[in-house]
């Protein structure tokens, strides 16, 4: 005779969502009826599992706190992209002028060899260099889109933070994979990147056992899809630089979908997320300057 152990006991309709709960994982259970509420019942040799999965489900479906539920104005993160936009076309206007008699991309291309050397700066301030204005103009336009759809669950400052780290971590890993004399400008590292953080983030923040295993990888699969038709086009498309991009954001968007929700979320802490990435962005300029002066 099978021993049952109770795991829950609850209202009826909560017991019946509990029990789907486990049927899903595998699990047979049993509601026992009693006096305000109903139990349910495992055997024993799987009650352990059978908490561990309750308590799992429970804990993604705790209510968010009240300012989770405030949903970010459409627009949310507008300004922070024009910023973007605005140090890409100044970045492009001093570069094809030489501006202060500087070679802008001399100094800030993400070329492999000073990268493996410790020129760590190059990885970030190539994010901000063009070769022509199509190059240019395709970056601004996805750039918008995609930090204001990835400002939409981070906040501005949080998403631009994780944007430049995805970025210059795909360069890093980019310019690891390749010969010393391999160059790279342009932000379409750092955009694929957002669009990894995104497919990623989506991806943990609906993962969970009782969910279908094609319906918890919908999201990345979705994101390689985009990744495979807008990041592989073009005789001069750097393949692997988009690909590095793609992949450390959707690592960096697991760990955010993971450990986000008890970062700071308020006004002032995107806005140090913010001062934090203009300011990296800034010391790697800095020191591109310094290095090729």
């Amino acid at each position: 005779m099978t021993t049952l152990v109770q795991v829950r006991f609850s209202r009826k309709e909560e017991a019946r969502q509990l029990a789907l709960v486990l049927l899903a994982v595998g699990i047979d259970c049993r509601m026992v009826e009693g006096d305000g509420g109903v139990a349910l019942c495992v055997a024993a040799h799987h009650a352990e599992q059978a908490r561990q999965q309750l308590d799992a489900y429970e804990q993604e479906n705790l209510p968010e706190p009240a300012s989770a539920h405030q949903a970010r104005p459409a627009l949310h993160g507008l300004g922070a992209a024009l910023v973007y936009c605005m140090v890409l076309l100044f970045l492009f206007g001093a570069d094809r002028r030489l501006s202060w008699s500087i070679d802008w991309s001399a100094i800030g291309a993400a070329q492999a060899g000073l990268i493996q050397d410790g020129a760590w700066w190059r990885t970030i301030t190539a994010l901000t260099l063009h070769a022509d204005h199509s190059h240019l103009f395709a970056n601004l336009i996805a750039g918008i889109g995609f930090s204001m759809l990835l400002a939409q669950v981070l906040g501005s400052g949080l998403a631009w933070l994780a944007i430049l780290l995805a970025g210059a971590l795909g360069n890093e890993l980019n310019a690891l994979l390749h010969p010393a004399t391999h160059t790279a400008i342009g932000s379409s590292t750092a955009i694929f990147g957002a669009l990894g953080i995104l497919a990623g983030y989506t991806q943990r923040r609906h993962s969970a056992p009782w969910r279908s295993r094609i319906r918890r990888w919908v999201p990345l699969a979705a994101g390689s899809m985009l990744l495979a038709y807008l990041g592989f086009g073009g005789a001069q498309t750097d393949v692997g630089a988009h690909v590095a991009g793609f992949a450390v954001g959707a690592v960096l968007g697991l760990v955010l979908g993971r450990w986000a929700q008890h970062l700071p979320q308020g006004r002032l802490a995107q806005l140090v997320y913010a001062l934090l990435a203009g300011a990296l962005l800034g010391l790697a300029w800095l020191l591109a300057l310094h290095a090729g002066a």
